[in-house]
């Protein structure tokens, strides 16, 4: 017998994913921006980085300040990876003025990319939260719980892989995380790598795009986070809407 409710099915999932992503907005099409920007910048970076390397050579303080403002600028408008930048700053700038002109180049743009994102974004997202009721609870019980959970949660992000620098901007711009939780556990989530990268950078005598990328410790560092953020994420969750079931099967 022919399965008959079976286009009826997929036809109110296409409409729910439209109803779901004329919801969100901008961010939508922003998040695809935040996902894809980065790798066609580094592209672009990987093909011309041999013709403007050498302006860096003397790798003085004007120097610095030029490649601290056009990493800002790029990162945060989605144009680059901050692995890459944070690469580059050991290659140009040595170990330890690198690593500091990387760290600061991340903290910075993901300041600045949450400012652009929360103003583009606006309380699109939150509205669609709020719509929804377990939606709404889970983000309550994940986002509204105090300063240390959400720092918490927001380092274990930054530590993971999953989700790429700027996509994170976004999505803690749209959920209406607060600015000050989200630079702390930024600079908590972020520190490990980037100063890593740029201290393998430090050690380069050519520039290698690759490097970094597959040390044993950073690969373990980033797949445990992806791990817990997965496991905690569902645990407060379940833990969210399992309560609110019980409370109205009391009502």
């Amino acid at each position: 017998m022919p399965p008959g409710p079976e286009p009826a099915t997929r036809s109110g999932a296409s409409a729910r994913a439209r109803a779901l992503w004329r919801g969100l907005g901008p961010a939508g099409p922003l998040l695809l921006v935040a996902t894809g920007g980065p790798l066609l910048g580094l592209l672009a970076l990987v093909l011309t980085s041999a013709s403007w390397t050498p302006w860096f050579a003397p790798a003085g303080a004007f120097e610095g300040a030029v490649f601290l403002l056009a990493g800002v600028a790029l990162a945060a408008c989605c144009l680059m990876p901050t692995h890459a930048t944070s690469l580059l700053a050991g290659y140009l700038f040595g170990a330890g003025w690198g690593a500091t002109l990387g760290f600061a180049i991340v903290i910075a743009a993901a300041a600045v990319g949450y400012g652009l994102f929360a103003r583009l974004v606006g309380r699109r997202v939150l509205d669609a939260v709020a719509a929804s009721d377990d939606a709404q609870r889970v983000h309550g019980a994940l986002l509204g719980r105090g300063f240390g959970r959400t720092v918490w949660l927001v380092a274990l992000l930054r530590l993971s892989p999953v989700m790429p620098f700027a996509a994170t901007n976004l999505l803690m711009a749209a959920l209406g995380v607060r600015a000050a939780a989200f630079l702390a556990a930024t600079a908590i989530g972020i520190a490990p790598r980037s100063i890593g990268v740029a201290l393998v950078g430090a050690q380069l005598s050519e520039l290698d795009w690759q490097a970094g990328k597959g040390s044993p410790w950073s690969t373990v560092l980033a797949v445990a986070a992806t791990v817990a953020v997965v496991w905690w994420i569902g645990k407060v969750s379940g833990r969210a809407l399992r309560r609110e079931t019980r409370g109205g099967e009391r009502g």
